[in-house]
């Protein structure tokens, strides 16, 4: 794919690390999901208008270290401006550019740093690089999240890579992050409508760390319709598999680096009535602090998991639930006399941790992904803006 890409260290960040993010790419598709939170961003707000106008775009830019969140008319109109400047050096009209922003928030972003960093990083363009690219956009998080695949439709080879970023205010809808995903594919905008919402919901809207929910989670997938490969209805689930790999990947990267966090568990629940029921039990697991820190502290305290299902105050048979920690069997009906030591040397022992809850009740499933909740999420969070 012939994507550019631009970065500078503007200055936005305290620490001085790149702060600047733009990508140039020829128009192209797009699908774009944004934060549900009642409090959206300027450069959300400024995104939905674009994406109610835009058949295609052909930039983004992207500034990290400032949300220019809960900042009012000059917060959206200092989003607006990040797009004019983008397609002033790029000769393009404003609306083909998308903004995102990160970061702290309530504060106005310093528009005279932001501008002079746009335009170096407009100005220095070179092939687009995951990982620096990655770490351009990061705020907490504490390594450089980025994914690529190919797939093969026809005997013809595509292409999907992506980046993201996110550690902390994870919590659907969206889960808190950025994430940018490009394939080379050619494709219907409604059909990648289709196909993102279906991957985000089964990506970065199954994945949680805190239960907070941002104000700037976005999640943009573009295809640019370079390569041979075209999706149709008769290819398009091979095609979704291969846009949720990417998808789940980054997502549980986000996850495996939730702040303080020292354990990615994902959470499996099998024989849910349907689709809706399976998610909303995952769900209740992945945001009970109780269970949560009860995986910090290695104890397989199985009791956590079925009140958090418990308390949802559906009808289901607790007698026919069954309930496993990796290989160990804790709960079929009644509690299980498994070997607690063991099952605590596998807490130790392993940064990835499974839960597997049976409903016994149909044949729906849902995958969801959260981490522990540790001294340390306290300790970033209490003095984030100190």
């Amino acid at each position: 794919m012939d994507i550019k890409m631009g970065i500078a260290k503007a200055g936005i960040k305290p620490s001085g690390d790149y702060d600047i993010l733009v990508l140039k790419f020829k128009p192209s598709v797009y699908s774009v999901v944004l934060t549900q939170n009642s409090l959206a961003a300027a450069p959300v707000i400024y995104d939905r208008l674009i994406a109610s106008m835009q058949e295609e775009i052909s930039a983004i830019v992207v500034n990290s270290g400032n949300a220019n969140a809960a900042t009012g008319e000059e917060g959206l109109k200092n989003a607006e401006t990040m797009a004019e400047i983008v397609a002033e050096n790029f000769d393009i009209d404003s609306q083909e550019v998308m903004v995102f922003s990160t970061g702290i928030i309530g504060v106005q972003l310093p528009m005279d740093k932001v501008e002079k960093g746009i335009n170096e990083a407009c100005s220095n363009l070179e092939p687009w690089d995951l990982e620096k690219s990655a770490r351009a956009i990061m705020t907490t998080d504490s390594f450089p999240k980025y994914y690529e695949t190919t797939g093969e439709i026809d005997g013809k080879t595509f292409t999907i890579k992506g980046i993201a970023k996110g550690a902390g205010m994870i919590h659907p809808n969206m889960a808190t992050m950025l994430a940018y995903i490009f394939t080379d594919v050619k494709i219907d905008k409604q059909l990648l409508d289709k196909t993102t919402k279906i991957v985000a919901d089964r990506s970065f809207n199954s994945i949680d760390v805190d239960g907070c929910e941002s104000t700037n989670d976005s999640f943009l997938v573009v295809a640019t319709g370079e390569s041979e490969v075209e999706i149709t209805n008769e290819n398009r689930t091979y095609f979704a598999k291969k846009l949720l790999e990417v998808a789940t990947e980054l997502a549980k990267m986000i996850v495996k680096d939730g702040e303080g966090a020292t354990k990615l568990i994902e959470i499996n629940i099998y024989e849910a009535f349907d689709k809706e029921e399976a998610k909303k039990v995952a769900e209740a697991i992945a945001l009970s602090n109780l269970f949560k820190t009860a995986m910090f502290g290695n104890d397989p305290n199985w009791g956590r998991i079925l009140s958090a299902v418990g308390q949802l105050h559906l009808d289901i048979d607790f007698n026919k639930v069954k309930l496993y920690l990796g290989e160990f069997l804790l709960y079929a009906g009644e509690p299980k006399d498994f070997d607690r030591e063991k099952a605590v040397e596998y807490l130790k022992n392993n940064k990835e941790v499974k839960i597997e809850l049976y409903l016994g009740r149909g044949d729906a499933e849902w995958t969801y992904y959260t981490c522990d909740l540790t001294y340390k999420y306290v300790e970033i969070n209490a003095e984030y803006t100190t």
